[in-house]
C-alpha cells in the first residue's frame, strides 16, 4: 500500500537549530522541502577532503576479505566531531605530496638521463664548447645515416667532426672548425640538417651522469620511504572512514533549508503520516520549545511516495522502483507483481538442484555480509525465487539438468506442453493487470469503463483459450463473442458521430493483436527453462565421458562443479532480466503509470560504517 504523507511546519528558536537538525537526522523522519532557488549551503570541502586522503590509501591498505564485517557505529558517534582526523588526514596528504614529489623528480632525471646518454662519450666538458678566439667547438644532432657527410664536409672545410652516440634525437656530434671557415661550414651543416645543441648539465657528461644517478638512487629511497609511510597510515583506514561519514552526516544537516527570522528558524518538509508521533519524540527531546503542525498536502502538491507492504512484498519494491515509483493516489501494484515476479522465476530456473544452491547460498550470503538498502531487497528476492525454484523444479522433475520423476511433465521432452502452459501463465498474469486496471477505475467511479475496457478483453482472450479444447468449445464460443461484440460497440464511445464511434468499435477491436503479441512474450518462459537443462544436460554429459580412472573421476567433479555455477549464474541473471522485462511490459502496461519519486528523508547514510542502536531512535523507511 501507498502511505499517505503530510506536510509538516517546524519553527524552533535559532539557538536549538542545531541540535533540532541532529534530533531530525537520527530519527530520520523528514525530507525538507528546499524552497525555490534554494542554493545549497553546505561545506562539502572536509568530505572531498576524506575522499581523496582515502583513494591514496587505496593501493597500500590491506585487502578486506569479501565476507569481512563492515566497521559499526552508533548515531551520536557519526554526528560527533572527530578532531583527530585532521591530524591524520595532513599526514596523508603531506606523504602523498613526498611520494609524487619524489615520483616527479624520477621522471625529470630518466628523462635528462636519456638526454645525456648520446653525450657520454665526450670527452670534454660542458662549458668547453663554443671554443677559442681561433678555433669554434660545436654540439648538436645529426640524422644517423648522414653522420659520414658529416664528418667529410667538415674536413672539406679545413674542420673536423667527431660522432658520439645515437639517442632518440639523433646522433650527438662535436663539429671543431677554424674561424674563418665558420660561417660557410655552419651554413652547410645547417642545410643538410645539423641542429646544434648543448649536453645537459655542466662539466664531463659522465660525471654529469654519476650525479644524476645519485640523485635518482635518492628520490627512490624517498619514494620508497613515503610509500612504506602510507602503507602504516592505510592501517588507520578505518579512522578516516569514520570521519568520512562523519563529514557527510554534518554536511547533511548544513544544507538542511532552514527559513530564517529574527529570532526564529523554520522548516517545511514531508512525514509519513504514520510516523508523526516518532517526529514529535524526537524534538521532544532536543528542543524545549517548537512549533509542529501537520497538515494535508495541498491541491496541487506531489508529495514523495513510500509503499508500506509485508515482509515478503517489500523485497520485490525494488523491481517496481527501477522501472518507476507509484505516485500518490494509484494503486501500489507491488501486493500484485511480487508473487508474479517470484513464480514466475522460479519458473524460469525451474531445476531444483539449482534451488538449493540458490537457498544455501543466498542465505549464507545474508548472514556473513549482512547487505542492506536496496542490495539487501534483491539479495531477499533471489532468495525467496529460490523456493520456486526448489518448487518448480520438483514439478518438472529437474535436478542439475537431469530428468527424475517429473509430477507434471519433462520440458525438454514435451516443449509444446511446456510452452501451452507458459502461455496460460502469460494469461493469467495479464488478466491480473488488467484486475488492478478495474480497481482503479471502479475506484474513481468508472465502473462501466471497467466492464466495456478490461472485463470484455476477459471474456474474449478467455473465450478463444476455451475454443481449443473440445469439451469447453461451445462456451469459449459464446465468451469470445460475447466479448468481442462489447469490444465492438463501446470502443468508440468517446468519438462523435455514428460512423466515428462504428471505425472506433472496429479498431478497438484490432487491438487483439496487440494481446496476443503480449501473450507469445511468454514463450521467453520456454525458452529460459530450456536452455538452463540443455546446458545441464550437457555438462552432464561431458563429465560423464571423461570419468571411468580416478583422473577421470576428478575431472568430472570439477566439469560438474565448473558447469553448473557458471549455468546457474547465467540462469539468475537470465531470469532476472526476462523475469523484470515481463512485470515492466506485459504487466504495467495495463494499469500502470508510475512517475513519483522516492522519500528521501534527512537521516544518516554512511557509505563505510554500518550504524548501530546507542539509545538513539535511528528510523527510515
Amino acid at each position: 500500500m501507498i502511505v499517505p504523507m503530510k506536510k509538516a511546519t517546524l519553527i524552533v528558536f535559532r539557538e536549538d537549530r542545531d541540535a533540532v537538525t541532529k534530533a531530525l537526522q537520527r530519527c530520520g523522519e523528514m525530507m525538507p522541502i528546499p524552497p525555490e532557488n534554494y542554493a545549497k549551503a553546505g561545506e562539502a570541502g572536509e568530505t572531498l577532503r576524506a575522499e581523496q586522503a582515502l583513494k591514496a590509501l587505496r593501493p597500500y591498505q590491506a585487502k578486506k576479505g569479501f565476507l569481512a564485517p563492515r566497521q559499526e557505529a552508533t548515531a551520536s558517534q557519526l554526528q560527533a566531531p572527530n578532531e583527530g582526523a585532521g591530524e591524520l588526514m595532513a599526514q596523508i596528504e603531506g606523504t602523498a605530496a613526498r611520494m609524487e614529489e619524489a615520483a616527479a623528480r624520477k621522471g625529470e632525471l630518466k628523462n635528462r638521463m636519456e638526454e645525456l646518454r648520446p653525450w657520454l662519450p665526450m670527452d670534454i666538458p660542458a662549458e668547453a664548447l663554443g671554443g677559442t678566439r681561433l678555433t669554434g667547438v660545436y654540439s648538436g644532432y645529426i640524422d644517423p645515416q648522414k653522420g659520414d657527410l658529416l664528418w667529410k664536409t667538415a674536413e672539406s672545410q679545413g674542420g673536423a667532426a667527431v660522432l658520439l652516440d645515437t639517442g632518440p634525437q639523433g646522433t650527438a656530434a662535436l663539429v671543431y672548425t677554424y674561424r674563418p671557415q665558420e660561417e660557410a661550414l655552419l651554413q652547410e651543416l645547417s642545410a643538410m640538417g645539423f641542429s646544434q645543441a648543448a649536453p645537459p648539465g655542466t662539466g664531463l657528461p659522465k660525471d654529469v651522469m654519476a650525479r644524476y644517478e645519485a640523485e635518482f638512487a635518492q628520490a627512490e629511497k624517498d619514494e620508497e620511504k613515503a610509500r612504506e609511510e602510507m602503507s602504516r597510515l592505510a592501517q588507520k583506514r578505518e579512522e578516516l572512514e569514520l570521519y568520512f561519514d562523519q563529514s557527510e552526516a554534518a554536511n547533511e544537516r548544513a544544507e538542511t533549508p532552514y527559513g530564517e527570522t529574527v529570532h526564529t528558524v523554520y522548516l517545511e518538509g514531508w512525514v509519513r503520516a504514520d510516523r508523526t508521533e516518532r517526529l514529535k519524540k524526537a524534538l521532544d527531546k532536543a528542543a524545549d520549545c517548537y512549533y509542529l503542525d501537520f497538515a494535508d498536502p495541498a491541491e496541487g502538491e506531489n508529495p514523495p511516495t513510500v509503499t508500506k507492504n509485508n515482509r515478503f512484498v517489500t523485497p520485490f519494491e525494488t523491481i517496481t522502483d527501477m522501472f518507476s515509483r507509484p505516485q500518490n493516489g494509484e494503486l501500489d501494484p507491488n501486493p500484485v507483481m511480487a508473487p508474479w515476479y517470484w513464480i514466475i522465476f522460479g519458473l524460469m530456473m525451474g531445476d531444483a538442484g539449482y534451488g538449493l544452491m540458490m537457498l544455501i547460498g543466498l542465505w549464507a550470503f545474508k548472514k556473513l555480509k549482512k547487505p542492506r538498502g536496496d542490495m539487501a531487497k534483491l539479495v531477499n528476492v533471489l532468495f525467496f525465487s529460490s523456493f520456486t525454484t526448489i518448487f518448480w523444479g520438483i514439478v518438472f522433475g529437474s535436478y542439475f539438468g537431469a530428468t527424475w520423476h517429473p509430477l507434471l511433465f519433462a520440458p525438454l521432452d514435451n516443449p509444446m506442453g511446456m510452452l501451452i502452459f507458459c502461455m496460460i501463465i502469460g494469461v493469467l498474469h495479464i488478466f491480473s493487470g488488467m484486475a488492478m486496471k478495474m480497481a482503479a477505475q471502479i475506484k474513481a467511479g468508472h465502473f462501466l469503463d471497467a466492464v466495456f475496457d478490461e472485463v470484455s478483453w476477459m471474456m474474449l482472450i478467455a473465450g478463444l483459450g476455451l475454443l481449443f479444447l473440445p469439451q469447453t468449445r461451445t462456451v469459449g464460443a459464446v465468451l469470445a463473442i460475447l466479448g468481442a461484440a462489447i469490444v465492438l460497440l463501446t470502443a468508440g464511445r468517446a468519438k462523435k458521430g455514428v460512423f466515428g464511434k462504428i471505425i472506433g468499435g472496429f479498431g478497438g477491436l484490432y487491438g487483439i493483436t496487440s494481446y496476443l503479441s503480449d501473450i507469445l512474450s511468454y514463450s521467453r518462459i520456454l525458452a529460459l527453462s530450456l536452455a538452463s537443462g540443455v546446458v545441464g544436460m550437457v555438462m552432464n554429459l561431458l563429465a560423464g565421458m571423461v570419468q571411468g580412472s580416478v583422473i577421470g573421476f576428478v575431472l568430472s567433479l570439477l566439469i560438474y562443479a565448473v558447469g553448473h555455477v557458471f549455468n546457474l549464474a547465467m540462469g539468475l541473471l537470465s531470469a532476472y532480466v526476462h523475469d523484470s522485462r515481463l512485470q515492466y511490459i506485459e504487466f504495467f502496461n495495463k494499469f500502470y503509470e508510475g512517475g513519483g519519486y522516492a522519500f528521501r528523508p534527512l537521516q544518516i547514510n554512511p557509505r563505510f560504517v554500518d550504524v548501530v542502536s546507542g539509545g538513539e531512535n535511528q528510523g527510515g523507511n
